[in-house]
């Protein structure tokens, strides 16, 4: 299985050309989960007097749902403020990711709870368990749809933590995943020994001087990307095998004794 879901951010800066162009990678990549985000009103109107309009047009994601579901892909929508999404709630988007900011936002949760679908609940910003917990609660019997998603907002290898992905899956029983905030590419390989559910990656889509993304120094250029998605794979493969050889070992050693 493919663990990796793309994430566009608002890197296309609310430009369609450059949302094409990321939404046209993923279409002709191996690539199965693509995401975009919508921010809060707040945030675009912020942007907007600074002379940047971040916001993509509802008929954009409208044509987008419709190419990717015609390749068989699922695209999502990141969601950070009840107070605009229910303008987008009614696009047949296949998932949604509930930024760590908002974990505990029980207005955009009941949102997000009517219409059933699965949900990728981001811990970073310091969510501790308490507000995992409640934000559980929140969606109650809809709990079997989350995916946690351990979000470590770190530049720091060693503030990485990914042991927290296993400590997650033990606390709360569900599937737990990772959402990549980091801008060592290498790292994504260590993570294949955590097995986890779901892996998101930011994207940039054009390798000009001096751009920078909103999500610049975390996010991969698409040859980037390609190349992290078969090095991951690699190493999956990899640690199958050191398993594999392990209980061969432990079963032998047995039978001597």
């Amino acid at each position: 299985m493919d663990p990796f879901i793309i994430e566009a951010g608002i890197n296309h800066f609310g430009k369609k050309k450059e949302a094409d162009l990321i939404l046209n990678f993923f279409l002709n990549s191996k690539f199965k989960k693509l995401t975009f985000m919508l921010h809060s009103e707040k945030f675009y109107s912020t942007q907007t007097k600074m002379g940047i309009d971040f916001k993509l047009k509802k008929s954009f994601y409208q044509k987008a749902i419709k190419k990717c579901h015609y390749k068989n892909k699922k695209i999502g929508l990141s969601v950070s403020s009840e107070k605009n999404f229910p303008d987008f709630s009614d696009l047949k988007f296949d998932f949604y990711k509930l930024l760590s900011l908002n974990i505990n936002n029980f207005k955009l949760i009941k949102q997000l709870k009517k219409l059933n679908k699965p949900v990728y609940v981001s811990t970073g910003h310091g969510a501790a368990d308490k507000n995992i917990k409640k934000c559980l609660n929140a969606f109650g019997k809809m709990k079997k749809k989350i995916v946690i998603l351990h979000t470590p907002m770190s530049y720091d290898p060693e503030e990485l933590n990914f042991s927290r992905i296993n400590y997650l899956k033990k606390k709360f029983k569900l599937p737990v995943g990772y959402s990549n905030h980091n801008n060592d590419i290498e790292s994504i390989n260590i993570l294949s020994a955590y097995h986890p559910e779901a892996i998101f990656v930011y994207c940039k889509p054009l390798k000009k001087r001096k751009r920078i993304y909103p999500d610049n120094a975390h996010a991969f250029y698409f040859d980037q990307l390609k190349k992290m998605n078969l090095n991951y794979q690699k190493f999956k493969k990899m640690n199958k095998k050191i398993k594999t050889i392990q209980r061969v070992k432990i079963f032998t050693d047995n039978f001597k004794n």
